[in-house]
């Protein structure tokens, strides 16, 4: 199995079923799936062959999920809850300035989706939506909403962000970051991606044109 680029922290070398440690088989069998999403997109998983790598029963992976759909789903939370720790992240760096605490998100999230865009995309196929299905998985991307809406306001507080409501202007800078993300990932800004240090700079360029609409006014 060809090795990811998945960030937990616990897939980062090239594992094979001896590696799996079973303490938790919830978190392997997440682990597994987000590795097979990695490798070849959410198409080719099925929790058969995941239960295979992981080296357990064909039944074992029905203790946790009730089906594929499922454990998406989980899948998907875990993607938020490591882009969350990577934004938390860049917001600690820049603590003074709600600008340079955007463009530090922006990057972040851009360069998140670099590392892992087959979790990026499948973050983002439609599961938060079914609140009452999984709710944990609507609440972690709630809370990347509201890490930015946070810095909004209180950029708002400093007089750095224009008076307007917090809420949209969250929404205009989710859109921007992932959409330049996605733009990215998916080869649609070439040739500039492919200068040195393309894509930092057209990251950057987006970034500043949002942060010059958000002055205060």
């Amino acid at each position: 199995m060809c090795s990811t680029n998945y960030k937990g922290g616990l897939l980062m070398d090239t594992p094979n079923k001896k590696n799996y440690h079973h303490g938790d088989l919830r978190k392997t069998l997440i682990h597994v799936g987000i590795e097979l999403i990695s490798e070849s997109g959410a198409s080719s998983l099925d929790l058969r062959k995941v239960a295979r790598i992981a080296g357990v029963s064909h039944a074992a992976p029905y203790r946790h999920f009730a089906d594929k759909k499922a454990l998406i789903a989980a899948i998907s939370e875990e993607g938020f809850n490591l882009l969350a720790i990577e934004m938390e992240q860049a917001i600690s760096m820049k603590a003074n300035s709600a600008h340079e605490q955007l463009r530090g998100m922006g990057h972040a999230y851009v360069q998140f989706a670099i590392t892992n865009p087959s979790l990026v995309r499948e973050m983002f196929s439609g599961l938060t939506i079914e609140r009452e299905a999984y709710p944990s998985l609507y609440d972690i991307s709630k809370k990347l909403f509201n890490m930015i809406e946070t810095v909004v306001i209180i950029g708002q507080e400093k007089g750095n962000i224009k008076k307007s409501d917090s809420n949209e202007l969250t929404c205009a800078i989710w859109s921007m970051m992932h959409g330049t993300a996605i733009l990215i990932i998916e080869n649609q800004l070439k040739p500039v991606t492919m200068q040195i240090n393309g894509i930092e700079h057209i990251t950057q360029v987006c970034m500043d044109s949002l942060i010059l609409g958000l002055g205060a006014s």
